[in-house]
């Protein structure tokens, strides 16, 4: 009954354990990455800005509509006659209602008895006139609706949108090249993850081998056919593959950590990757020529190309300090007081449109900055030149690399293959007394070191195929 009990649960245990586990492929791993990570996250933000930036600079080709308004606080009125005014006839003052003439003598002539009624009668005057031409500009209101249109501005506004079209590109090729680089990260880690999970598995393996050798030598013992010293090797050689199992399994475990970091898991998530396609592997062309045409559609040199057209951009740019300048403007101002009507209390406005030209003349310094931009594209456009060279070669060398991995894994599979025919030959042999248990152990050796490095084979390939897919601009992020 507890037989049969052990034998219904375990099945059940092992399904439970399974489970626990979440199976993740390379396609997984990338699509959650590419959704977690905070760089990509601002590059959306900042190609938003761009973009937004762009249509700024594109708004600039249409008028601007725009309203003032204004209140000032005046301490005194403003009056348009002097207290005091001498003209060739008299002086008139308006704060002694008086009126002084210039000729006393004909005045009194003229009016021989009523001289003095006369003069106050006309400084009267003066002072009730001065009274009508002062107005009260304590409080003024003025509103203004103005509209201006640039007509032509040297090539400003247009310089100004295609540089904006650039930065708004650049913007988006330098999220697409974050994500290549997140991507290679992503396929670097993940395969190191199954690499490391495929060593466990051989650690385990090679542990069981030793453990069996060590039944084996421990009969051979009883027969009389083993010394105890061949029981010591073993058990040493057994110790040892426990040490090296643990820190794979260690290093499994940190490196599981990195890929969780990455696709925006729980570091202490249980995860186990498919590594059912590490056998599998594509040949590489052998025949591949890198060339200058080849590394066009890299993130780089899009990047480098943009910077040069911005920089002859640039340059125009500043060739339009150059040259005139013509705006016109159309407004609507009303205030009160107003001017038209006798400063009346009373809101009053009118029409007025107008065009500004503006012809620069002797703008030395702008002569000079249009050189120095000319200078500043023609280091651009060498930098574009410089880099096309070194990422080249750069692909060429990868290209080699992948090459040399597609040889290194074949040859790493025949090595297996014949490891593994080394050690059931040594263990045959051994079983029948031809071989010691020193050979065993090499053979055992021989078949841990050639599994191993066919598997680190299989990984530098995948490292090594997608870096030339970037290298070649190929590397799909989508």
């Amino acid at each position: 009954m507890r037989r049969l009990f052990f034998i219904i649960t375990l099945p059940l245990i092992s399904v439970i354990g399974l489970n626990a586990q979440k199976l993740l492929t390379l396609d997984d791993c990338t699509k959650m990455a590419l959704g977690e990570d905070t760089q990509l996250q601002k590059d959306i933000e900042l190609q938003t800005a761009a973009t937004y930036t762009r249509k700024a600079a594109f708004a600039n080709f249409f008028p601007k509509l725009s309203a003032n308004g204004a209140y000032m606080w005046n301490e005194k009125n403003v009056v348009l006659l002097p207290n005091s005014l001498q003209t060739s006839l008299g002086t008139f003052n308006a704060s002694q209602q008086s009126f002084t003439p210039s000729n006393p003598d004909f005045f009194h002539k003229l009016f021989p008895e009523l001289s003095k009624d006369v003069e106050d009668a006309i400084g009267k005057i003066y002072d009730d006139f001065r009274d009508k031409l002062t107005f009260d500009v304590h409080n003024v209101f003025v509103g203004q609706v103005g509209l201006t249109q640039p007509i032509y501005v040297g090539g400003k506004l247009l310089y100004s949108y295609r540089l904006s079209q650039s930065a708004e590109k650049i913007s988006q090729l330098k999220a697409s090249g974050n994500k290549e680089n997140l991507v290679v990260k992503v396929n670097d880690t993940y395969w190191l993850v199954v690499s490391l999970q495929e060593k466990v598995k051989l650690a385990e393996q090679y542990r069981n081998l030793i453990d069996t050798l060590l039944q084996h030598v421990e009969a051979a013992v009883e027969e009389g056919v083993a010394t105890k010293s061949d029981i010591l090797k073993v058990k040493v050689k057994l110790n040892e593959s426990e040490m090296a199992k643990d820190a794979i399994e260690n290093s499994l475990i940190i490196a599981k950590m990195t890929l969780c970091q990455l696709c925006g898991l729980p570091l202490n998530s249980k995860i186990t990757l498919d590594s059912s396609n590490l056998d599998k592997y594509a040949v590489s062309e052998s025949s591949l020529d890198i060339d200058s045409s080849m590394v066009k559609n890299r993130s780089e040199i899009k990047i480098l190309t943009e910077a040069e057209k911005m920089a002859r951009t640039t340059a125009k740019l500043s060739s339009a300090g150059l040259k005139p300048n013509i705006v016109a403007a159309a407004n609507y101002v009303a205030s009160s007081p107003n001017v038209l009507d006798g400063f009346n209390a009373n809101f009053m406005g009118g029409f007025n449109v107008g065009v500004v030209v503006n012809i620069p003349i002797a703008h030395v310094d702008a002569i000079y900055a249009y050189k120095a931009a000319k200078h500043a594209a023609n280091v651009a456009k060498l930098d574009l030149d410089n880099a096309t060279k070194t990422l080249t070669v750069q692909a060429t060398q990868t290209a080699q690399l992948v090459e040399e991995s597609n040889r290194n894994l074949k040859q790493a599979q025949l090595n297996m293959e014949n490891a593994e025919e080394n050690l059931r030959l040594a263990e045959e042999s051994f079983k029948e007394g031809m071989a010691t248990v020193t050979d065993v152990m090499i053979a055992q050796t021989g078949w841990q070191t050639a599994f191993n490095r066919k598997i680190d084979a299989a990984i530098t390939l995948r490292s090594n195929e997608v870096l030339l897919q970037k290298q070649l601009g190929k590397l799909s992020v989508e």
